[in-house]
């Protein structure tokens, strides 16, 4: 049956195998074996510091790869154990994480710049689209009043047209009613009918 641990507040993800700091003294877990020595590789306000772990103690990360979710997962803990042997964490380690930090926000403002600016170029060429858009509207109304103009000057021509031949069919009809109305009342001068020598 296991053991709560002895400090459940935090429990690293990442660690890795470590010496034994200098002036400090082996311990051992509750199973009564010496505590393996680990220190911290997560990269948080306890990044560095080290610890002591039961030895039978067996820790599986998240499986953050198809590689390691193909791994059996480790046997259930003999001892869950587990004591901080440093109560603050190293200034190397913290210059670190304050480093990846500043790296971290550093890319992330850049991200946010390139965003912005890809943002400013999407909405110019948006604009640019609009305004051509805008355009190429206003010519189409521009070339569609001179077609529509040339269609009436050239309804208007051919009405001209039109009208003129009606007149001139008018004038024949009547001048061939006239001539008609003549020839049937024997109305004749000289050799050939009058209305065949023009007017």
């Amino acid at each position: 049956m296991s053991v709560p641990c002895s400090d459940p507040e935090f429990r690293p993800v990442k660690a890795k195998a470590a010496s034994l700091p200098p002036g400090v003294t082996a311990e051992r877990c509750w199973c009564g074996r010496v505590a393996k020595v680990k220190q911290v590789e997560d990269f948080s306000d306890k990044f560095g510091m080290k610890f002591f772990m039961c030895a039978s103690y067996e820790h599986d990360p998240p499986r953050s790869s198809a590689s390691s979710s193909t791994r059996p997962p480790s046997p259930p803990p003999l001892c869950k154990w587990f004591h901080w042997i440093d109560t603050e964490q190293p200034d190397w380690a913290r210059e670190e994480v304050e480093e990846k930090q500043r790296r971290a926000w550093a890319t992330f403002f850049e991200e946010e710049r390139w965003e912005k600016v890809r943002a400013n170029e999407k909405a110019e060429r948006e604009r640019q689209i609009q305004k051509l858009r805008a355009e190429q509207a206003r010519n189409r109304e521009v070339n569609q009043k001179r077609m529509d103009d040339e269609a009436a000057r050239r309804f208007a021509e051919e009405e001209v047209r039109r009208e003129a031949r009606e007149a001139e069919r008018k004038r024949l009809r009547e001048r061939a009613a006239e001539a008609q109305a003549a020839e049937e009342r024997g109305d004749k001068s000289g050799k050939w009918p009058r209305w065949t020598q023009g007017k």
